[in-house]
């Protein structure tokens, strides 16, 4: 386990920038379009209807989402939490953890909103997971259980401590 404490911050890091580096692969997909997950985060017009200049009569937008932000912002955070400091591992952990969770409901959760005229809603779509988002949650994971690995290893070394 030595070896896991050594190495395991700098592993956690790099998985956490992996995290956030596939932001810019495909991460949702709906019939034959494809979004890019900067798209997802940051919101992106796909349609906009305005005739001859005059005025928007009908747009429909991904908004942006703070949910999808988080799924992909926390990992990077829980990989420099653990490079700076190795008390904080459990907090790395935390962070994944939730991470692991956002990345899951992401499908789920974004929505595409319609406009027409001043009446706005939003329209759920059945999105299909992008390479982009498989690879964050494989990463998450991975660092999840480092994460917990090294975790265990500073809980058993504190309780060897209180031992002798």
């Amino acid at each position: 386990m030595k070896k896991l404490q050594a190495t395991g911050p700098k592993v956690l890091f790099i998985l956490g920038l992996a995290v956030a580096l596939f932001l810019l692969l495909p991460v949702l997909s709906y019939d034959d379009l494809t979004y890019q997950g900067y798209e997802v985060v940051f919101g992106k017009e796909l349609m906009t209807i305005d005739p001859f200049d005059l005025g928007e009569i009908a747009s429909a937008r991904l908004p942006f989402s703070p949910l999808a932000l988080f799924a992909f912002g926390l990992p990077l955070v829980g990989g420099i939490i653990a490079i700076v400091s190795r008390k904080f591992v459990f907090l790395s952990l935390v962070l994944f953890v939730v991470s692991l969770f956002l990345l899951s409901a992401l499908p789920r959760e974004i929505d595409i909103v319609y406009t027409v005229g001043t009446f706005s809603s939003s329209a759920e779509v059945d999105w299909n997971m992008g390479i982009g988002l498989i690879g964050a949650l494989v990463a998450t994971g991975a660092a999840t259980i480092i994460a917990f690995l090294m975790t265990l290893d500073t809980i058993i070394a504190f309780f060897k401590t209180l031992d002798s």
